[in-house]
């Protein structure tokens, strides 16, 4: 049988660890809807009593990107050592798949900044 190699041990681990992961970016998505949904209606409100309304941020920092970039890399490189201290060689490839996730989001990040530099030339 083929999977008779396969250790049970290992499996739980990576499953439980994406379900984490999962769940953290559900709760993030989430929280960050809330917060955008009181600042509408705080606008809202102050569009109703007449107040002046600032303009809305829909920008996102390149920062953001930056950050991700360095969360899955760090997620990528522990599972590796998990797998390498564990013995298992082959393992190493499910800690490639967010490293190279974390590699993807830093090359948008350079791209992203090198845009908001040439934006901001043109401006002025």
């Amino acid at each position: 049988m083929p999977f008779e190699s396969i250790d049970v041990t290992a499996i739980i681990v990576v499953v439980t660890v994406f379900t984490m992961a999962a769940a953290i970016a559900i709760v993030l998505l989430l929280v960050g809807m809330k917060k955008r949904q009181m600042e509408i209606e705080a606008y809202k409100m102050a569009i109703d009593k007449g107040l002046p309304v600032p303009e809305l941020k829909t920008a996102r920092s390149p920062y953001s990107t930056l950050k991700a970039s360095l969360i899955w890399i760090a997620i990528g490189l522990g599972f590796s050592f998990i797998m390498i201290v564990d013995g298992d060689k082959t393992g190493m490839a499910v800690g490639s798949i967010p490293m190279l996730i974390g590699i993807a989001l830093a090359i948008s990040f350079a791209i992203e900044r090198k845009a908001a530099r040439n934006e901001k030339q043109i401006r002025e």
